[in-house]
């Protein structure tokens, strides 16, 4: 749970982090040609790293525990390890941005599969409590024994207690 809870503060930071790495990164290893391309990327990382953290954010689950599930954790953490290695721009740097991109989108589908998958359970389960409260309540009825019966029976039967006298 410390590792869950630490990741679902850590996303947020990421949003700053991630690309100020990357900047920080090309300043020191970088090459003046490298420039153009982090230039156009960083802010698309950004808005991923947002994207992402957002759709997570907004399942009840994460917020009520404050919480990230270990499916977030381990699909976006990746994300993050690749990033984090694209910024050191050695000779595998075109190799751990592609990854990097590959994995991204992977934690956005998996944060966007566990956020309709808990909604339709949410869901089914509001829609199982009104169809309960829909049906009315109708109690077991025990039979009544009222004792003996005498059943008498009219002596003449064309006459009816309704009928007027004759």
């Amino acid at each position: 749970m410390v590792v869950r809870r630490a990741f679902f503060y850590w996303q947020f930071a990421a949003v700053v982090a991630l690309p100020a790495w990357l900047l920080l990164g090309w300043a020191i290893w970088g090459s003046a040609g490298d420039f153009a391309g982090i230039a156009i990327a960083t802010p698309f990382l950004v808005l991923a790293l947002l994207g992402v953290a957002g759709v997570t954010f907004a399942r009840k689950s994460v917020r009520s525990t404050r919480a990230v599930s270990w499916i977030d954790v381990a699909a976006a953490g990746l994300w993050h390890v690749f990033v984090i290695a694209t910024g050191f721009f050695g000779p595998g740097t075109a190799a751990f941005a592609a990854l990097s991109v590959a994995t991204g989108i992977l934690a956005f589908w998996a944060a966007a599969w566990q956020l309709v998958d808990e909604t339709r359970r949410r869901v089914k389960k509001v829609f199982e409590t009104i169809e309960r409260a829909a049906v009315p309540y109708q109690p077991r009825r025990t039979p009544i024994d009222a004792g003996e019966y005498i059943v008498v029976k009219p002596s003449d039967p064309a006459v009816r207690p309704s009928d007027p006298p004759r």
